[in-house]
Parts: C-alpha cells; sequence; structure tokens
C-alpha cells in the first residue's frame, strides 16, 4: 500500500510539472510569434488607421507578458498602451497614405485622465492632419464614447446602446463584520480626509469624504459632460437630463433624434461607406502595425528622457511600483550626458511612505542637474504627489487624481478573536515595548502615543517636502492638505499643479527648459523587458494568480473590494488613497 502512495504521488507530481513545462513551452512559442509579428510594416496607398477601442487602455503594454499573450491566444481584447497610440496617431496624421482615421468602439476600461489623454490625441489628429475620423460602435462604454464623441462622424448599430449614466463610487466598510469576529483596526493618520483608513473603524462614509467624494466626481464628469456637449452641439443640461430619462436603453432612433449620433448601419454597412468615401481599394491598418511604421522622426543624441513610475509604491507584486528601481532609473538619468531633461510620467495612488521619500530625493538630485516636469496620469496621489512636488513643472489632466496630502498606519489586533475562541497568551519580555505591534493583545496609551508621534512627524516632513517643492510656506502647504484629494483643475487653481494637459505637452515644457529645438528624440524608460525574462517572472510569485483573479473579478465591486482588503496587507507608515475611478 505504501509503495502505491508513493507511486501514486509520484505519476501525480509528473503530471502537474508536465503540464507547467507544456505551458511555458506554449507560451513561449506564442511569444516567439508575437515577436516576428513587430517587424516593420510598410503602408500601402489608401489606407485607413482602425483602433479598435475594447479592453484595458493603460499607460504601456508589455506584448511579451504573459497576460497579454493570454489574451491574444484566447481572442480576448488585448490591452492598450497609451504611448502606442500616441505614436501611432502621430505617424498616421503625417502619412499621405493614411487618408482617415476608424474607432471601432466597444466595452473600453479606462479611468478618466487616460480617457481625456486619448481624447485629446485623437482631437490633434483631426486638426493637425485635416483627416476625418470615424466611430462605430455595437455597444459604446461610457469612456468609449466620450473619446469617440470627438469623431467627425458617430454610427450605432440599430441595436446597439450607449453607456451615458454619470459617475459613482461605492465604498464597502467593514467594521461591524470586524467587531463581529473580535478584530480591532488600532488607526494612527494625520489629515481629516486621509479616508483610507475609514472602511476599517466606521459603517459609512464620513461627512468630510462624503464632500470629497462629491466634489471629486462632480468636478470629473463635468469635464466629461463638457467635452461631449462642446463636440456634439448638446448642451450639458440636456445631457444629464437625457441621461436620467434613461438614455442608455434608448432606442437608437431616439438617440440619433437627441443628436448623441450622426447615422445608424450595422458594421459591414461602415465598411461599404468608408469604401464610398474613399474608394474599393481601401485598406485597414491595425494598431498593432500603425505602431510598427517606421518613425520619420529624425535621430538625435540629445534625448528628452520619459520615466514611467506606475502602480501602488512598495506593494510587492508585479505590476506595482518598486521605489528601489525608480531611484535608479531616476539616478542614471541625472547622470546620463545625453539626456537633457526628463518627464517624471506618475500613475500611482501612492503607497510607502519611506518609499515615496526615496524617490523625492532622487528626483531632487536629478533637479539639480537638469529640466525635471512631471507628467501626472489617472493619479499622482499622496504618495503619488509625494514623489512629484520636487519637479520644475507639474503637468496634470483636469480629470487626474492629486493632492491627498497625509499618512496612516493601521495595525490589527485579534485579542478578541482570541478571547471567543478561549486562545490565552503568555509574554515573557525585557523592555516595555519589546512586543510592541503584537497583535494579539490591545495596545497600550504609551505605545499608542510612540506611533502617532511617528506618524505626525512624517506628516510635518511630506508638508515640508510639498512646501520647498512648490516654493511656498508649511502652513500654505497645509490649507490644502488634510489629506483630501483634488481633481487636476482644481489643483491648478488651488496651486498643486502647473499646468493642465497631457504628455505631450509635458514634453514640450521639458524640451524648452533644456532650450532644445527640434534637436531631440524622445526615448522611454525604463526599457521593457525580453520575452524570456518576462515569461519566467510571470509564472513565478503573485503574477500568475494576480492575472487570474482579474480575468474572474469582472465586477467593479469586487475590484473596490480587492482595493480595500489590500490594505490590510501594506507594511508600515503609508501615504496612500484608497480612490480607483474608472469608465
Amino acid at each position: 500500500m505504501k509503495n502505491f502512495l508513493k507511486t501514486t504521488l509520484a505519476v501525480f507530481v509528473a503530471l502537474i510539472l508536465f503540464t507547467i513545462i507544456s505551458g511555458i513551452v506554449s507560451i513561449s512559442m506564442l511569444g516567439a510569434i508575437a515577436s516576428m509579428g513587430s517587424t516593420e510594416t510598410t503602408l500601402q496607398d489608401n489606407s485607413i488607421l482602425k483602433i479598435n477601442l475594447t479592453g484595458t487602455l493603460t499607460e504601456r503594454v508589455n506584448e511579451e507578458s504573459l497576460e497579454y499573450l493570454l489574451a491574444q491566444a484566447n481572442n480576448q481584447p488585448t490591452p492598450l498602451g497609451l504611448n502606442d497610440l500616441r505614436s501611432s496617431l502621430k505617424k498616421a496624421a503625417t502619412s499621405d497614405k493614411i487618408k482617415a482615421l476608424y474607432l471601432n468602439c466597444g466595452s473600453l476600461s479606462a479611468s478618466p485622465a487616460s480617457a481625456q489623454e486619448l481624447r485629446t490625441l485623437i482631437e490633434n489628429f483631426k486638426t493637425e492632419s485635416g483627416k476625418p475620423v470615424y466611430a462605430y460602435g455595437d455597444n459604446y462604454s461610457q469612456s468609449a464614447y466620450w473619446i469617440a464623441s470627438i469623431a467627425d462622424t458617430l454610427i450605432l448599430n440599430p441595436q446597439g446602446t450607449i453607456g451615458l449614466v454619470g459617475m459613482a463610487t461605492q465604498i464597502p466598510f467593514f467594521h461591524e463584520a470586524l467587531d463581529k469576529l473580535g478584530v480591532k483596526m488600532e488607526i494612527f493618520k494625520v489629515g481629516t480626509f486621509k479616508s483610507a483608513v475609514e472602511p476599517y473603524i466606521l459603517d459609512e462614509m464620513s461627512e468630510p469624504n462624503r464632500l470629497q467624494n462629491e466634489k471629486m466626481l462632480n468636478s470629473m464628469w463635468s469635464e466629461i459632460a463638457e467635452d461631449i456637449a462642446s463636440s456634439r452641439n448638446i448642451s450639458a443640461n440636456d445631457i444629464n437630463q437625457h441621461i436620467d430619462k434613461g438614455l442608455v436603453f434608448s432606442e437608437a432612433n431616439n438617440i440619433l433624434n437627441q443628436g448623441f449620433i450622426d447615422l445608424i448601419k450595422y458594421e459591414s454597412e461602415v465598411t461599404t461607406l468608408l469604401k464610398e468615401q474613399f474608394g474599393e481599394d481601401i485598406k485597414f491598418v491595425s494598431l498593432s502595425k500603425m505602431k510598427n511604421v517606421p518613425s520619420t522622426e529624425k535621430f538625435s543624441v540629445n534625448k528628452v528622457a520619459v520615466l514611467y513610475a506606475t502602480g501602488e509604491i512598495d506593494a510587492g507584486s508585479e505590476g506595482e511600483m518598486n521605489s528601489n528601481d525608480i531611484v535608479k532609473e531616476l539616478n542614471k538619468l541625472a547622470n546620463n550626458d545625453d539626456v537633457k531633461a526628463v518627464v517624471l510620467r506618475v500613475n500611482s495612488p501612492g503607497g510607502s511612505a519611506f518609499g515615496s521619500e526615496q524617490m523625492w530625493f532622487a528626483a531632487k538630485q536629478l533637479r539639480a542637474k537638469k529640466p525635471l516636469i512631471v507628467s501626472m496620469s489617472d493619479y499622482a496621489a499622496s504618495g503619488g504627489y509625494y514623489m512629484s512636488c520636487i519637479a520644475d513643472t507639474i503637468v496634470a489632466q483636469p480629470t487626474t487624481l492629486t493632492g491627498s496630502i497625509g499618512i496612516f498606519g493601521m495595525f490589527p489586533n485579534f485579542a478578541g478573536v482570541a478571547d471567543k475562541i478561549g486562545v490565552n497568551f503568555s509574554t515573557v519580555k525585557t523592555n516595555d515595548i519589546a512586543d510592541l505591534g503584537n497583535a494579539m493583545r490591545p495596545m497600550t496609551d504609551s505605545e499608542r502615543a510612540i506611533i502617532q508621534n511617528h506618524v505626525n512627524r512624517g506628516y510635518e516632513l511630506f508638508i515640508s517636502r510639498c512646501a520647498e517643492g512648490r516654493n511656498t510656506s508649511n502652513d500654505e502647504i497645509k490649507l490644502v492638505a488634510e489629506g483630501r484629494v483634488w481633481t487636476g483643475s482644481d489643483a491648478l487653481s488651488i496651486g498643486l499643479v502647473d499646468v493642465l494637459g497631457g504628455l505631450d505637452e509635458a514634453i514640450a515644457i521639458a524640451a524648452a527648459k533644456a532650450e532644445l529645438t527640434d534637436n531631440y528624440a524622445v526615448a522611454e524608460y525604463p526599457k521593457q523587458k525580453d520575452v524570456f525574462t518576462k515569461l519566467i517572472e510571470d509564472l513565478t510569485g503573485e503574477t500568475l494568480t494576480s492575472i487570474i483573479l482579474k480575468s474572474k473579478l469582472t465586477n467593479p465591486q469586487l475590484s473596490i473590494l480587492n482595493s480595500q482588503l489590500s490594505t490590510l496587507n501594506r507594511q508600515g507608515i503609508q501615504a496612500i488613497t484608497p480612490y480607483r475611478v474608472e469608465l
């Protein structure tokens, strides 16, 4: 019997190993195929750039990542990189072979600032090239419609919908559940509006948190509604009225009569329309092909570097921001004589206060040598603002979430759980605080005072860093701090950012400060990892689990729940905002 069990176990282990190795080989083959497909594209006459607005809009996409390859293999929407869209639209605008832009819209998930940036890129394409933009959708998601509303011609399937519903936020609160379990959260924070800890100590939003949520959502929605109103020649007030009357479930003819679209057609009829406009010999060029069209930009040793700093700071999982890596990149760029200016592209809700301080110092050292411009994407809040505040100029989208100048610490106390199940502990120690942080007993008043003082000092340091970077006093920064989250447009009015715009505006400012005219190239950092390095990373640690969970947790409420629960795993004092806003 013993030998039988050993043999069975050996066979079972062998099968598992075979499955894993087969998967690696298959994925590696997919990577090789993807790499083979990245050869230069030669455009043909009478071409139309076709971009599928589906999937997730993100900063940069590594086509050799496991997530991308699996989506491609399963014929699912692959992520869209803003950097690829930016370069492709610029090349399409200047190419005499590209006659028009065609947006095939669907279920696009995007944070407001990313969607706003892409919309501006398409608007610039129209203005600079004079070429028409067509948009078609079976069903437009809210973000897809906002972006597509800049098109010259909007087309909807006869049975299609437009997902304009407005914006809302929902936060889960765990206090009552934790209380029933016997878990108490020890909270240390500075900032009336620092709300990341609220789900663990309250049963509903505090009034300050509700106030900043209402202000934040109204500010962002005002941007969206005004953009659509301007493009479609409908007042923002009428747009809101149509939404409240159920625009999302309206018939296509009603949507047409209300001015939200120009034509009602099936997708095949759109192709016929384009052939009537541009000739029977039109060719569609995909984004994946267009980005491999050789650039017409001249080579130059003078570079404006764009350093991407994305994700939660020192969260410890793939896809998040490692402060040590960013510090190394900043130091390299500071000492690279070919790099004349740096644009730090920040897309982060914050994270470790310690990591934020290290990046702030590296950024300060770089700024002493060459211009440093920050371009804020979806988020540059809390620790994301900490690392940004030292820049010469801060550029943000009107819908960027920023500020949140405040910090907190949170420690779970499971003494109540132990009492409920009858577990007791005996402790021997040499000093009063030798077991500080012991989760199986309540904290003493003196321990709470020690930690709160530490948090207070961290807050004062954060304030002083912001004051130095913004060239103002600590007292002035405190008036707009307290952990409050601001949109980019509001942050401009209170002096936390300098310019409203996207990455292109930030690059132009960096070049001007470095006294560069047209004799410079733009280089992206950090460099993307090669296929084999990326696959090995993706098949280890938490990444594979994360990819699987992402494929299952599509419900926005589950995403919010996952974001809140991850707070429990954060170590040390945190400078982070809990908000994740998607359209």
